[in-house]
Formats: structure tokens, sequence, C-alpha cells
């Protein structure tokens, strides 16, 4: 999987992430005012869904006992 940033046609712009045979997986539902604020806008989304995934399995840093 892998993210990709579009622009929306109203000088705004948002995030998708695509699977491998490039299919939208789910799509950002906000815009952003410049292509740099979509990129960490899921950068960040990918983050919570690597910390939420890691507290679901119990892996290193979940802090559950």
């Amino acid at each position: 999987m892998h993210f990709k940033i579009r622009p929306t046609g109203n000088h705004l712009w948002t995030w998708v992430l695509l699977d491998a045979t490039d299919m939208t997986v789910i799509e950002s539902d906000r815009t952003f005012p410049s292509e740099t604020q979509a990129s960490a806008a899921a950068l960040a989304f990918a983050k919570l869904v690597s910390r939420a995934g890691r507290s679901l399995t119990g892996g290193p840093g979940s802090g559950l006992i």
C-alpha cells in the first residue's frame, strides 16, 4: 500500500491510500491548502494506524500488561 497526494481541482489537495493494484483503500475526508500539508496528514494517519495495530496485537510499545 502507498499514499498519493492529489489535487482536488480547487487549489486544494487531498491524500488517498492505494493498494498494490492502485485501487483506493481510503481517501481523506478533508482537503488541505498545500501539497505539503496533505503529505503531513497522510503521514500522521499512517502513524496512527500503525500505533493502533501495535496496541491491538500487543506488539512493542503497547504499554499493555
